[in-house]
């Protein structure tokens, strides 16, 4: 800068008086001349130019070394906040003031977007603050591609400049890039706007060296940003891991405290701020929490909530055993599911914790059952014994009934279900219908029990207070609750009669077990059938092929089932409450509501049709095994006499 000052003043370079003139003091000398001017008065002129020019450009210097020492003062302290948004503050403040502007602002490019952004401004409303455009509008873009500081006289008339600014007045703008290590990351633009001022390659010049120390400063503030930001999310994973492992703790506390469902859904409620509901594998509810500790929980499983929560199935092995429930009143957070994830795992462990329990109760029930039906124990005693270390009591009266289900046909292996699992990984379908019965049983008959024994289920109602009919209609509600899982058509019961020692068992297993078996050769499934009211015909029935039965049957009753359907008459139904009073007239009139006169005009008719007199014990007996064969190929047997004497009474 001397060196530029004393060429500018005309002077020689110190250590060089006897060199020639200047070319400027010659160009005056030569003026003076011209004007012919000479001796003292030339020398004043000289002078006083002299003077002038020397005061100019001290004026210019100490403008210069004004400059240079408030871009020095800029630089250092904007590199010494460590605060974004103060650095671009102070940039944009400094640079209007150092270049004598009326405003400013700075921005920023976002390169993934391809968007500048106004990021600071002086002197220039706040809304303009946030204000975007494409990259390739305006004064910044052309800086920016040009990697130098630009200017224009009148941003108004200026091709390039961005549509959305034209609410603006900026006048004349100089723009400088900001450069850092050869990459651009925005552009600091001054307006003249007062005064007719216009920028100039001397301002390009001073802006561009203090975009050059504001780009350092930035990145330096950005970086420190980043750095701060980065600490305050590792301090905040922190907290959620410390978080995440107390929670954990408290998870596996419930496990080893062997507090159960229950109290895991209560820890993750209170974590998780979320409405928590654990669910068995049919979806009955085994434990539920809310963060008030309220029942508010259960609006999760009634009706329809909103929004949908978030439901995650709880695996034992591959089986589904249930379901987490959480309400969704937002998305998890990362940590959140792998807390879920680790209650899932308590709750699974839980879930094979009471299964492992209940299959070895299974187990030690299924024992002592077989050997109760089977009759294979030492003495009464200590089979009621056995039985009550079990939780039952052989004192009190059961219906026995043996329940089958027809396993379905199972599509192809590994196909997916409503849980995304596959069709051969759910859970067992004995153990399925065991619990459907067993909640038919809670309610009608409790303090009853269910197992699966010989390939059938096997229940045991207790009989306390309550009638046969009773057991008959239990047995009615067993069927339709299984077939609404199993299928319409697929559930055959068979009703022994009702024990009330544990010596009975045995003979009503094995009168069951002959009823169910009939039943299933004959091909008869959704019905209940009484084995007491098959009696010994059902030997005969259990011995011979549907076919032959159904043969023998239809020709043995053919000619009156043909009459009655020719003349709407009922000889069939006379004769059933004929044979079952043992054919004693005033009863089977009583029974039909009829004239005892009707009923031996019709026990005649039905001696001619069929041409045997029903005074002979094998007419009485073939009748009667002919009944009894289309009772349980129709459906009708077990239904009772009463229903036959009605439908006898129409006739």
């Amino acid at each position: 800068m001397r060196a530029q000052a004393s060429t500018v003043e005309g002077r020689s370079p110190e250590g060089a008086s006897d060199a020639a003139p200047e070319p400027a003091e010659a160009a005056l000398g030569e003026a003076i001349a011209a004007a012919g001017l000479v001796g003292d008065a030339a020398d004043r002129l000289l002078a006083a130019i002299t003077r002038i020019t020397d005061d100019a450009v001290a004026a210019t210097g100490r403008r210069r070394a004004e400059q240079i020492e408030r871009l020095l003062g800029t630089a250092v302290r904007i590199t010494e906040s460590l605060d974004l948004d103060t650095v671009l503050s102070a940039i944009v403040e400094d640079a209007r003031a150092l270049l004598r502007a009326d405003s400013g602002d700075m921005l920023l490019w976002d390169r993934e977007r391809d968007r500048l952004r106004v990021v600071a401004v002086s002197q220039r409303p706040t809304d303009l603050l946030g204000f975007e455009m494409a990259f390739g509008e305006g004064l910044s873009t052309q800086a920016i591609l040009a990697q130098r500081a630009i200017w224009v006289d009148d941003y108004a008339t200026y091709p390039h400049r961005a549509r959305g600014l034209e609410r603006y007045h900026f006048g004349s703008v100089i723009c400088a890039p900001l450069l850092f290590r050869g990459q651009a990351i925005g552009a600091l633009n001054l307006h003249a706007t007062q005064g007719g001022h216009r920028f100039g390659a001397e301002d390009a010049d001073l802006l561009a060296a203090f975009a050059g120390h504001a780009a350092i400063a930035l990145d330096h503030a950005r970086r420190y940003e980043n750095e701060v930001h980065l600490g305050r999310i590792l301090a905040e994973t922190n907290g959620e891991l410390s978080r995440s492992l107390v929670v954990q703790q408290r998870l596996a506390e419930q496990v080893l405290l062997d507090r159960g469902p229950a109290g895991i859904a209560e820890v993750l409620a209170e974590h998780l701020g979320r409405r928590v509901v654990i669910q068995d594998h049919i979806r009955r509810v085994i434990a539920g929490a809310s963060p008030s500790g309220g029942d508010d929980w259960r609006a999760l499983v009634e009706g329809r909530p909103e929004p949908e929560p978030f439901s995650v199935a709880i695996r034992v092995g591959r089986e589904v055993a249930g379901h987490l429930v959480l309400s969704a009143e937002q998305d998890l957070a990362p940590i959140d599911r792998a807390l879920v994830d680790v209650a899932v795992t308590g709750v699974a462990l839980e879930f094979a914790k009471i299964r492992a329990t209940l299959e070895v109760e299974e187990r030690l029930r299924g024992e002592a059952i077989a050997d109760l039906l089977g009759g294979t124990y030492p003495d009464e005693p200590a089979m009621a014994a056995r039985a009550a270390r079990l939780g039952h009591d052989l004192g009190s009266p059961h219906d026995l009934m043996l329940v089958d289900v027809a396993r379905p046909m199972v599509a192809s292996p590994g196909a997916p279900d409503e849980d995304g699992g596959s069709r051969g990984d759910g859970p067992d379908p004995d153990r399925r219908f065991v619990a459907v019965i067993r909640d038919v049983l809670a309610k009608r008959a409790p303090r009853s029990l269910t197992v699966v024994h010989a390939g059938s289920i096997v229940v045991l109602a207790s009989n306390r207070g309550r009638s046969e009919r009773d057991g008959r209609a239990i047995a009615h509600d067993i069927l339709g609750a299984v077939e609404a899982v199993a299928g319409p058509g697929t559930v055959t019961i068979a009703l022994g009669d009702t024990c009330r020692r544990p010596a009975d068992y045995a003979e009503a297993f094995t009168a069951a077990r002959r009823a169910l078996d009939l039943m299933l050769k004959l091909g008869r499934r959704g019905a209940v059938v009484g084995a007491r009211e098959l009696g010994p015909y059902g030997l005969l029935l259990q011995a011979s092929e549907r076919e032959e039965l159904e043969a023998f049957a239809r020709t043995s009753l053919e000619p009156l089932v043909d009459h009655d359907r020719r003349h709407g008459a009922d000889l069939l139904g006379t004769l059933r409450v004929y044979l079952e009073e043992d054919r004693v007239q005033r009863r089977a009139a009583a029974r039909c509501f009829i004239h005892v006169n009707t009923v031996v005009y019709r026990i005649n008719r039905i001696e001619q049709l069929l041409g045997r007199s029903l005074d002979e014990p094998a007419t009485v007996f073939d009748l009667t095994l002919a009944m009894r064969i289309l009772d349980v190929l129709d459906g009708s047997a077990g239904q009772g006499a009463p229903a036959q004497a009605s439908t006898a009474a129409t006739a």
